[in-house]
């Protein structure tokens, strides 16, 4: 009887060459004329096994090796818990880094997708990480749907706050409904220890259950409803339920357990707002909101509890406003800290009153609309009930690096003074007023003389008729933009117009030889202007603009007028519509 064949247990790399080679030459030496095939299959099992001893021992040699090189290098040689933040720190940064709102069909390569997370590709580069991640909770804390596995984050994070992540376009690849809602049925059971919770999904009935939930952890709260889909937007340009099938239903999100809340945005859902804590809210954002929104009341009494607030965001939101409620904290709120503030399409009278009863010493970025163009006049009076606010805003107009652009969409009945583009994260001052009008030829001027009465001198760019066109829209035969107010705006670098009117009133009055009223000497208005845009003017023949070059430029020479010389202005690039040629 013969044992059982056991692998070798070589000491040494060379006796398992040994024992191999020796193998091999016992199965050259058998006489071919009469071996047993048990003795030949046991022989070459041997070798086989000698082989596999072999490799074996080569991959301990190498691990080895790669553990000494690694020792020598800076990393390794820190200290267990710093070595342990660091890779919290990296993994917590490259899951909030990837893109938040990339699908995946099916005709995308697999190659071209993103790669496995990052605690799973840090675990293959030693012993040390996959020890070091795979026995650290915080690690495991992160979760986001559709690119980890969450039953076992869930099960290595231990008893760690939670940062969860649920996002229809997060997902890898496409999944049904079914497979979300497995997903929140499995995080809900750990609501008590959330830390974060950023929701972007399509809210329907199937979801109502997880619109209660008991979570006293939580600082960081994102959700936003995108069922309001295509079938909305048509609903916002006038073609209802009747055309789309589309009927919006609210949902109001419900939270226990008085967490104390950092960061809270909703953006078309609402929020039961009794037994919240605000104290130390930072960022407040609320978007597209109509059952479940704060009234005024509500609103100011968070305000007023969150005094280190930096970030203040109302968009569309139905706030119940009543001229009782309009009484209430007529004392100012003080919000030092307050860096940016969005106020647009708030209920009449909430904008309004929110600039009156907001103290922001430190805001940097705004954008607001409201109806107040009347206290424009008279903006540096103590009397003037937004006195304050324009205290504010008038250093941020002035100290605009990328100039001033004032826009009159007489199509929208809007009269808008920009610096910049609003910035969410503050970096640089910025401002936006938009301002509902009814009559632009007298609203134009009133903007024009805050500008000129608080000295803001910034590179200005006019729009005497908007940027917003609609195709279908008859434009006005009548002027809607006061050309000469332009006298006054000696600052002015860009003018655009897409009403031919407009333009020619323009063309006159720059063309036109005037005494400037501060100064007393003669000149041409608007002596920086770089670029006059009427290319989207129909109707303006070589004729008027000849007559305009002309007047102005002429053939560069300066002039005398008046016993006094005066200098061209540089020339200006006139951009106009070139129709087709028949």
């Amino acid at each position: 009887m013969h044992g059982p064949l056991c692998p070798p247990s070589p000491d040494t790399v060379d006796q398992a060459i040994s024992l191999l080679l020796g193998s091999i030459r016992k199965i050259n030496n058998t006489s071919a004329s009469d071996p047993t095939e048990y003795t030949r299959e046991r022989e070459i099992a041997e070798v086989e096994l000698a082989a596999a001893a072999i490799h074996h021992e080569l991959l301990l040699r190498v691990a080895l090796l790669k553990r000494q090189r690694n020792s020598s290098r800076w990393i390794y040689q820190l200290p267990q818990e710093i070595f342990t933040e660091i890779l919290i720190i990296d993994i917590i940064n490259s899951d909030l880094e990837q893109p938040n709102a990339i699908s995946y069909p099916h005709w995308i390569p697999q190659a071209a997708r993103p790669e496995a997370p990052r605690r799973t590709q840090l675990c293959n580069i030693s012993h040390r990480f996959l020890q070091t991640i795979m026995g650290t909770p915080r690690i495991w804390s992160t979760i986001r749907w559709g690119r980890d596995d969450h039953t076992r984050c869930l099960q290595m994070s231990a008893q760690v706050p939670l940062s969860i992540r649920c996002s229809e376009n997060d997902r890898m690849k496409l999944q049904s409904p079914g497979v979300i809602s497995e997903f929140l049925n499995d995080v809900w059971d750990h609501s008590c220890r959330w830390e974060a919770l950023s929701l972007r999904l399509g809210f329907d009935v199937r979801h109502l259950p997880f619109l209660e939930v008991s979570a006293p952890q939580i600082r960081d709260l994102t959700v936003e409803d995108t069922s309001r889909g295509f079938g909305a937007k048509l609903a916002e340009y006038g073609f209802g339920a009747m055309h789309t099938g589309y009927k919006p239903m609210t949902y109001v999100l419900k939270i226990f357990g008085s967490p104390p809340l950092r960061h809270l945005s909703l953006n078309g859902i609402g929020l039961q707002w009794n037994d919240l804590g605000f104290s130390r809210l930072k960022y407040l954002s609320l978007m597209k909101i109509q059952e479940g929104a704060p009234s005024l009341q509500k609103l100011l009494e968070i305000l007023n509890m969150a005094s280190d607030l930096e970030q203040l965001i109302l968009h569309a939101v139905d706030i119940i406003n009543s001229s009782d409620e309009q009484e209430l904290y007529m004392q100012p709120i003080h919000l030092s800290s307050l860096l940016s503030l969005w106020l647009e399409d708030l209920p009449a009278g909430s904008t309004e009153h929110l600039i009156r009863a907001i103290w922001f010493p430190q805001l940097k970025s705004m954008r607001v609309r409201g109806r107040f163009l009347e206290h424009f006049e008279n903006s540096n009076s103590d009397q003037n009930p937004y006195h304050y606010f324009f205290l504010v805003l008038i250093p941020i107009l002035s100290s605009s690096t990328q100039g001033l652009t004032l826009s009159n969409e007489t199509s929208l009945n809007l009269l808008s003074l920009g610096a910049g583009r609003w910035a969410e994260d503050a970096g640089e001052k910025t401002a936006s007023l938009v301002v509902e009008v009814e009559d632009p030829l007298s609203a134009v001027p009133k903007m024009v003389d805050f500008l000129t009465s608080n000295r803001i001198l910034v590179p200005l760019t006019i729009a005497a008729n908007g940027y917003n066109r609609a195709f279908d829209a008859t434009l006005p035969p009548t002027p809607s933009f006061p050309a000469e107010v332009l006298e006054k705006l000696p600052t002015v670098t860009h003018i655009s117009a897409l009403v031919l009117v407009d333009a020619l009133n323009i063309m006159n009055v720059l063309g036109a030889i005037r005494r400037d009223d501060e100064t007393g000497r003669l000149g041409w208005a608007c002596p920086k202007l770089e670029v006059l845009d009427f290319s989207a003017v129909d109707g303006l023949t070589s004729e008027h603009r000849e007559a305009f070059l002309n007047a102005r430029y002429g053939d560069g020479s300066p002039l005398l007028v008046e016993g006094e010389v005066v200098h061209r202005p540089l020339m200006v690039n006139l951009q106009y519509f070139t129709p087709w040629e028949t």
